[in-house]
């Protein structure tokens, strides 16, 4: 049977390709957050601290899978020995060595980097809705905030202490990981499905708080919308639980080969630490794009449509200087014919003409 076609996401040069366009977006809108901070005259707080760490993890990620795609241990198919007739299960290769090393790596940075993420949205939404101390929002938040710390403990500890601290079991091969380490992966699949059901809840906080706001309708689908765009790293970690638990527990096989499927695992787990920061970080750099791109725009069209409102204007101006060329003309016609009419006639026309001497000198003082 030929070997299944590898999915875009094991392909050493899609994974190079995330990991350097993930780095440089999360240390770029990191930086942008803090520059937003000090145009706002705003000190920096817990919400915009925490990104620093968060970033830095995923560059940690993305270094380390670059590594193992330059040595050929991540995004390639497991390299088999000339001679070998033993279950691959049993083989130990410096290949299969270093990418479990990456692979477990990888899962004690991941906790950590989520746990910012999380933490720096719980304290984001503190800094907008919290209004009083010790009050239901803010008891909500801080519960919220120590329940992930915990989360991030309990998984972190588990990753380190999973073969107890016969470590070098880790690195061996996937049979010698199974007989002396707990059973790694039912301990993937709960991080998954606690990390997608955190994330989910995270991004459904604000949403009622904001429904209960003094705002027009239009203003609160604008604000929702602008908290949903955390929306991004919950996609990012459904996709990561699907194929996890698909492949290990149901019937979704998506490579015969163990190393592309530790690859396909650590793809997405980078996927969601970038688009974390990056979707963590949109509602304050927000204020950017308005000052620096929207309000500029808005501004410019307005300034064209009044230079040519300006230009409508001035040409209607010129039509009132020939007016007044029409009504003094008619003034010396009605001048003429005043010598047959009554007296109170000619007063009547003599109003007529102060009355559009008037409206002329304002006319003449436009132009």
């Amino acid at each position: 049977m030929a070997p299944m076609k590898p999915y875009y996401y094991m392909q050493p040069d899609n994974i190079i390709a995330a990991a350097v366009a993930l780095s440089l977006l999360d240390i770029i809108v990191v930086a942008l957050r803090f520059w937003t901070r000090k145009i706002q005259r705003q000190p920096p707080k817990a919400d915009d601290w925490l990104m620093v760490p968060a970033a830095l993890l995923t560059v940690g990620v993305a270094i380390s899978q670059i590594y193992g795609v330059s040595k050929r241990s991540i995004g390639y198919r497991t390299d088999i020995p000339p001679g070998y007739t033993g279950s691959v299960d049993e083989l130990v290769t410096p290949q299969i060595t270093l990418k479990s090393q990456i692979e477990w790596a990888f899962f004690l940075m991941l906790p950590i980097a989520l746990c910012c993420i999380k933490t720096s949205f719980l304290c984001f939404y503190r800094r907008v809705f919290s209004v009083q101390k010790r009050d239901t929002v803010d008891i909500l938040l801080k519960g919220s905030i120590v329940f992930v710390v915990l989360w991030t403990i309990a998984f972190f500890f588990a990753v380190l202490f999973q073969c107890g601290t016969q470590f070098w079991a880790i690195w061996n091969s996937e049979a010698e990981l199974k007989r002396r380490c707990t059973n790694t992966i039912n301990m993937i699949i709960t991080l998954c499905i606690t990390d997608f059901i955190t994330d989910l809840v995270i991004i459904i906080i604000p949403i009622p708080l904001v429904l209960r706001l003094n705002l027009n309708t239009t203003k609160k689908i604008g604000v929702c919308a602008m908290f949903l765009l955390g929306g991004g790293i919950l996609v990012s970690s459904l996709v990561r639980f699907v194929l996890m638990a698909g492949s290990f527990m149901g019937g979704l096989n998506i490579t015969d080969d163990n190393i592309l499927g530790v690859s396909a695992c650590l793809y997405w787990g980078m996927v969601e630490c970038g688009v974390g920061v990056f979707a963590a970080c949109l509602p304050t750099i927000q204020y950017l794009v308005r000052k620096f791109v929207f309000e500029p725009v808005v501004s410019s069209a307005k300034s064209i449509f009044s230079s040519r409102s300006s230009r409508h204007s001035s040409d209607f101006r010129r039509d009132g200087v020939h007016i007044e060329k029409t009504v003094d003309v008619s003034y010396k016609e009605l001048k003429d014919d005043c010598l047959a009419r009554p007296e109170s006639s000619v007063i009547a026309e003599r109003v007529t003409d102060h009355t559009y001497d008037v409206r002329d000198e304002r006319v003449g003082a436009f132009v």
